[in-house]
C-alpha cells in the first residue's frame, strides 16, 4: 500500500467533518490500488483567489495548453469562480492517477484515464476509486450533466451559496476559515 505524502498534507486541510472520513477512505483507496498507479489528491481546500485564478484558464488566462489569453486555446479548467465551489469550504477533492513508468517505485507520471487497469485487477483504477468514495456518499462529479471527472464533493445538503454566506457573516468554526455545519 502505497501512501502519497502530498495527498496526506492535502486532506489535512479539508473541512474538520470530513478529515477523518477522507483519510479512511484514502486507506481503502490506497489498498485497492496495487499496481503501477497510486491515486493524488490533486485538489482539495482552495481559496477564493485560487479558484479564480483557476476560473480564468483558458478564458483571460492562457491555458498551459493554450498559445494566447485573447482566444482561449486549450480546456477551460472550471465553471465556478470563488465561493461558488466546494472545494473553497474544504468540502471537495479532486483525484488524478499517478502512474509508476519504469516500476521503480516512483509515481511521477499523471494520469487522467478513467479506464486503465494499471493492476490488472479487471477494474479501471480510476473506477476502483470512485466506486470507493460513493460507498463514502461522495458525489462524483463524473455523474453528472456537464462531467468533471477528477472532482468529489460533500455538501452536507448546504448550496456554495449558503456557505458563502456563512463564510461572509463570519459563522464559522471558532478559529477557521471552515463553516459551521
Amino acid at each position: 500500500m502505497s501512501k502519497d505524502k502530498i495527498t496526506l498534507d492535502r486532506i489535512q486541510l479539508l473541512h474538520p467533518a470530513v478529515r477523518n472520513e477522507v483519510a479512511a477512505m484514502y486507506d481503502q483507496i490506497c489498498n485497492a490500488l496495487t499496481g503501477f498507479a497510486i491515486c493524488r489528491f490533486a485538489y482539495t481546500l482552495r481559496t477564493y483567489k485560487e479558484q479564480d485564478d483557476l476560473f480564468d484558464l483558458g478564458r483571460t488566462k492562457a491555458n498551459p495548453n493554450g498559445k494566447t489569453a485573447r482566444r482561449p486555446l486549450g480546456s477551460v479548467v472550471t465553471n465556478a469562480r470563488g465561493g461558488q465551489s466546494y472545494h473553497n469550504f474544504g468540502l471537495a477533492f479532486d483525484i488524478v492517477l499517478l502512474k509508476d513508468e519504469k516500476g521503480n517505485g516512483k509515481f511521477n507520471k499523471a494520469s487522467w484515464e478513467t479506464n486503465v487497469d494499471f493492476d490488472g485487477d479487471g477494474r479501471a483504477d480510476w473506477l476502483e476509486v470512485v466506486t470507493i468514495a460513493k460507498q463514502f456518499g461522495w458525489e462524483w462529479g463524473g455523474d453528472w450533466r456537464f462531467t468533471d471527472m477528477p472532482h468529489f464533493q460533500k455538501t452536507f445538503g448546504k448550496s456554495v451559496v449558503e456557505l458563502d454566506r456563512q463564510i461572509k457573516a463570519g459563522q464559522v468554526i471558532k478559529g477557521t476559515r471552515y463553516p459551521i455545519l
